[in-house]
């Protein structure tokens, strides 16, 4: 895990479209919500009840109505024993949309890391390094990217869009084109007109301060470096296919997104640590340059 965290945040140096240390917050949210509900439904079968399968511990996780860090027992839980899944944790519950991000950028960190250094990975079995075993593990690039395509169909069959599930779109396009082995015209064209779409559809064609009050700092200006990130793509890949972008100039108001210090910028900041000197990330300086 430590290994594709690290590849995936190398590469987001140049693709900084969400603040990524925030990203990788919310990434050891959803393993701690995993764990600990394994730990709390799987280690002891709890009054008389079978452990608690994997399937059924996903669908605890993403469909109950449970809320987290609830004090609340179950019915079937007597005085004094144990709480149910997921109340043992603090963390905000998270999504499909989120998870499919997740796997995105798992299946980015595996693909780049096997390109940085092609040798076995000695975390994985050895079936993983060898492509004539036939069989799946879930540790290589092209099952976590599949796994991040169906989480976010099913999210889209349950849920409206939000901003994570157009992330998980801007991370999928991203390991297309790393990948290489995909074509443009079938796979990456038609997934950045839907982002498009789905965008608009969002609002974040419009700048998040014609809405006052509607959304915090960290909020405007996520929705800001989604949007123009998705611009981004829409010109770079009609380009590459000779037809015009869907975006036109005049056709949204969202404004550049600021230049930030990355590791200070957080949900709860009341005003934009802008960079200091050149020691720290630079990577929204250099997000707003390529837009400019």
């Amino acid at each position: 895990r430590s290994r594709y965290l690290k590849a995936f945040r190398e590469t987001m140096l140049l693709h900084p479209s969400f603040n990524v240390p925030h990203f990788e917050h919310r990434l050891a949210a959803i393993f701690t919500w995993a764990e600990n509900g394994d730990s709390a439904a799987c280690a002891v079968p709890a009054y008389g009840k079978p452990p608690m399968s994997k399937q059924d511990l996903a669908r605890e996780i993403f469909f109950s109505n449970a809320k987290p860090g609830s004090v609340a027992r179950s019915a079937a839980a007597p005085a004094g024993g144990p709480p149910s899944l997921g109340q043992n944790s603090n963390a905000p519950k998270p999504t499909l949309s989120f998870f499919s991000a997740a796997c995105s950028a798992f299946a980015l960190g595996s693909l780049v890391s096997r390109d940085e250094d092609p040798s076995p990975d000695p975390a994985l079995p050895p079936s993983a390094s060898s492509p004539e075993s036939g069989s799946e593990t879930s540790g290589t690039p092209a099952m976590l990217f599949a796994l991040s395509e169906q989480a976010l169909q099913l999210f889209e069959k349950t849920a409206a869009y939000d901003l994570d599930s157009v992330i998980a779109m801007i991370l999928q396009v991203l390991y297309m084109l790393h990948e290489g082995g995909m074509s443009v015209a079938q796979s990456v064209f038609p997934l950045v007109g839907k982002m498009v779409n789905v965008a608009r559809m969002m609002g974040l064609a419009m700048d998040p301060d014609e809405f006052p009050g509607t959304y915090n700092l960290f909020e405007a200006e996520t929705r800001r470096r989604v949007w123009w990130e998705v611009y981004y793509y829409d010109l770079f890949v009609a380009d590459a296919m000779g037809h015009p972008p869907l975006i036109a100039d005049n056709t949204h108001t969202t404004r550049l997104p600021a230049d930030v210090e990355e590791d200070k910028f957080t949900p709860s900041c009341m005003s934009l640590p802008h960079p200091e000197g050149t020691n720290g990330d630079l990577s929204s300086v250099y997000f707003g340059l390529k837009l400019r």
